[in-house]
This record gives C-alpha cells, structure tokens and sequence, in this order.
C-alpha cells in the first residue's frame, strides 16, 4: 500500500530543528522536470477505485474529447514558461467515472484524494471536491495533443494539465503514468 502524499512528504523532509553538533545545511532548489522523464505510453488508474485500469492514447481517443483553447503554462513564480494554442484530451472526472471512485458512504468523496504522478517523479494533488464541485474539475484534462499534433518526446504520450488554476505550471504533469486514488483517514 502506498502512503498518502502528505505522509510521504512528512517522511523524507529534513528535520525542523538543527541540533550544535549537526548544523542544518540549506535545503537544494527542486528541481522539477530537469531531467528528461521516460516518456508515458499508458495511463494507470489505480487506489480506491472499483476497477482499475490502464489507457493508452487509443483508449482515451475513445472518450469524450476537450480542448483547453489558448492558455499559458505559467510557473509558481509567475513567470510564463510556455504557451499553448490548445490542448486536446479528455476529463480527468471522465477517467475516474470510467473506472469507478469506490466511494463507501454519503460523505466519503470528501476524504478523497486524486494523486497524478509522472515518470520521472513529479506529482501533484487534487482533492475529490475540487475535482468534482468547482469549476477547476471542468479543465483539468488528460492530453495527447498540443497545437493539432501529439505531445513531443519531451512531454510523454500524455500530460495532465489544470487550465482554471492561475498558475497552471505548478499542476502540470508531463510524462503522466499514473492516477491514484487516495482515501485520506
């Protein structure tokens, strides 16, 4: 079983106090997406779901596709770091619906956690709510196309991109491979 994001993050973050014979070093810049990632040829959907599942891009050409229309990849920083005509794929929800969200009770959902992971490391959350109860859910999208063409070796098979964040950077996943599905205790 894999630990929650939180935990994880929790587990391998260096200590908060320094002790006198141990001085704290400063902490290395992350350095997301520097290292070309293996690119992505399928999608697993996997956790806390009814039927988990691979798809490769023929599977997903198979569900209702999406366009993004223009939109700029803006970073944490703010900067612009990449811009795009539109991008075309389909609707995480739509991935997760095909699959099933194994929602126990009433108020389950609530306690849910969507983690997308790229091949080269890189993830990000969603929670189910954001996901399925506010507009960002309409465009977060799994992509196989950028600009009419497939995505360039250097972006996978497929991404993930969030188009209603305000910096859409931080939630853009290239070489997605995986969703999980994480019920938070």
């Amino acid at each position: 079983m894999k630990l929650a994001p939180l935990l994880l993050a929790l587990l391998l973050s260096p200590p908060l106090l320094a002790t006198p014979a141990q001085p704290a070093k400063p902490a290395a810049a992350p350095q997301i997406h520097a290292v070309a990632g293996t690119p992505s040829t399928s999608l697993r959907i996997s956790g806390a779901v009814k039927a988990p599942a691979d798809f490769d891009v023929a599977a997903l050409k198979k569900m209702v596709p999406r366009n993004t229309g223009p939109m700029d990849v803006v970073c944490a920083s703010g900067a612009t770091v990449g811009k795009a005509n539109n991008f075309r794929g389909v609707r995480l929800t739509d991935v997760l619906d095909r699959v099933g969200i194994d929602v126990g009770g009433h108020k389950d959902g609530r306690r849910m956690v969507v983690v997308a992971r790229a091949t080269d490391g890189y993830v990000v959350t969603f929670s189910w709510n954001e996901l399925y109860n506010t507009p960002i859910g309409s465009q977060v999208l799994v992509a196989w196309e950028k600009d009419g063409k497939p995505l360039e070796a250097g972006e996978g098979q497929l991404l993930l991109i969030s188009g209603k964040d305000t910096k859409t950077g931080p939630r853009h996943v290239r070489w997605l491979s995986e969703i999980e599905v994480v019920r938070m205790k």
